[in-house]
């Protein structure tokens, strides 16, 4: 018997949990065949042959008694009740492993995901303090370079997600508002002595935009809206890649770019870019932290093992917090209104 445990077939009392569960391994196999979505590339992950594999997920779905993967020829598809498996089991190993990780005292790792130019512009600027507050935190950063503002994430049990988005419709996740954009249109002081002073929007027709490419021009857009412009091309100019690279082009004088003053705060500060006039702020994107539901702990067992993504969590959203104060009092100082921001979006 390949797909449950000796025990699993025993008489079980009446108040008996997990009284009918396959055994660990054939979910280790299924696991892997879903995420790889191949029978072969589960067998060399788990040094077991094609043939292996096929006969721990047969036996699997006899136990279950329903088809998880759709076989198309050389294709393989999770079926409905597949995809919804996979997500449980995934959920399922992650915290199992997370427990032999906490019991054996294993350095906590987490994954990451952020948007290209909140690592650049953000988090790396505040790796060293973030490394002082949680020395034993060990952090996977990965960039969602091709992420768009419309997309629906998946996240695994140690991963956070920082997600910018206009609004996020789904609830198979634990979502919390992190931060919204603060927007305004930027410009070096360079450019402004080339090609001009910019002391409205009127001014704005014979000077080259600077954009983000993935999302579309959506901050000009809303900027436009907001401002009521309606006969200014917002299709001519440059485009980035990400908005890092925007930011750049505008403080090297290439144009001007509408952009979130989080980013740009330091920039502001040693004049290498200016808000040319005073205009009012607009909300932009959200910012969401992305998550999955994590399992509850009693306080005893919580205080002895300090949740990685909890601690970060935290971390994140105080100097989150701190950053946008330091915006605001910045802004106010320069005369601009932080408390009535206008929605963009």
């Amino acid at each position: 018997m390949t797909i449950s445990d000796s025990a699993s077939n025993k008489p079980q009392g009446p108040g008996a949990r997990y009284s009918r569960l396959p055994a660990q391994q054939s979910i280790r196999v299924f696991e892997a065949a879903a995420r790889h979505m191949s029978f072969t590339l589960a067998g060399e992950e788990l040094s077991m042959t094609q043939s292996g594999v096929s006969k721990q997920i047969k036996g699997l779905e006899d136990f279950l008694d329903v088809s998880l993967f759709i076989r198309d020829g050389h294709q393989l598809y999770l079926t409905e009740a597949g995809q919804r498996f996979q997500m449980r089991c995934t959920q399922a190993l992650d915290n199992l492993q997370l427990a032999v990780n906490e019991v054996r005292g294993i350095r906590q790792r987490m994954r990451l995901q952020v948007p290209p130019t909140f690592a650049a512009r953000w988090l790396i600027p505040r790796m060293e303090l973030l490394r002082q507050s949680l020395p034993d935190l060990e952090l996977h950063i990965e960039t969602t370079w091709l992420r768009t503002i419309g997309d629906r994430i998946q996240a695994e049990s140690n991963e956070l997600i920082i997600h910018a988005c206009q609004d996020y419709p789904h609830n198979d996740l634990q979502q919390e508002l992190l931060r919204q954009e603060t927007l305004a249109i930027l410009v070096s002081p360079e450019y402004l002595a080339k090609h001009g002073s910019i002391n409205g929007p009127e001014d704005l027709h014979d000077k080259e935009l600077i954009h983000t490419r993935l999302d579309g021009h959506i901050h000009w857009q809303a900027w436009c809206r907001v401002m009521r412009v309606n006969d200014l091309d917002i299709n001519q100019g440059y485009e980035f890649e990400t908005l890092d690279m925007a930011l750049s082009a505008a403080e090297n004088g290439i144009g001007v770019v509408v952009a979130d003053l989080l980013y740009a705060i330091d920039a502001l500060k040693q004049g290498k870019l200016v808000i040319p006039f005073t205009m009012p702020l607009i909300k932009g994107l959200s910012y969401m932290l992305l998550s999955q539901q994590e399992p509850s702990m009693s306080p005893h067992i919580s205080s002895r093992y300090p949740n990685a993504q909890s601690q970060y969590r935290q971390w994140l959203k105080n100097e989150i917090t701190n950053h946008q104060k330091q915006l605001d009092q910045f802004l106010i100082n320069e005369g601009f209104d932080t408390e009535n921001l206008i929605n963009g979006f």
